[in-house]
């Protein structure tokens, strides 16, 4: 079997016309901005890392925010937040390249929330 594509200008003569009707069902809208119910400091990736983390942070209402990285002897080495946030999800890298290899820790504060996760950095 061959098939052929002929043009449109040879399937209709001058002045005919062409109807499609098109139904769309379930319309989502994409413009959505993402509200998280909870706050929240999801799982660091990739974890061990070399030389860059991401972070990922549910904000779920306006609240001062502070993500903020600590070293084993607890000291701040670097603030990676610290502002009032609106409702949303907020990803963050922190390049670690400057640092020895080691255990640090991420920690988030925001309103009356406080979460802390542990990642490893391997040179």
């Amino acid at each position: 079997m061959i098939l052929a594509l002929l043009p449109v200008s040879q399937l209709f003569a001058d002045g005919d016309t062409l109807s499609i009707n098109i139904i769309i069902h379930d319309v989502v809208a994409v413009d959505e901005v993402f509200i998280p119910q909870e706050f929240a400091l999801h799982p660091p990736y990739p974890n061990p890392f070399n030389p860059v983390v991401n972070l990922v942070v549910d904000i779920p209402q306006q609240a001062q925010t502070r993500i903020s990285i600590f070293n084993m002897r607890g000291q701040e080495i670097a603030v990676l937040e610290n502002h009032e946030l609106p409702p949303g999800r907020y990803e963050y890298q922190w390049q670690g390249s400057g640092q020895p290899s080691g255990i640090y820790f991420v920690r988030i504060q925001a309103g009356q929330f406080e979460q802390s996760e542990k990642i490893s950095l391997l040179k």
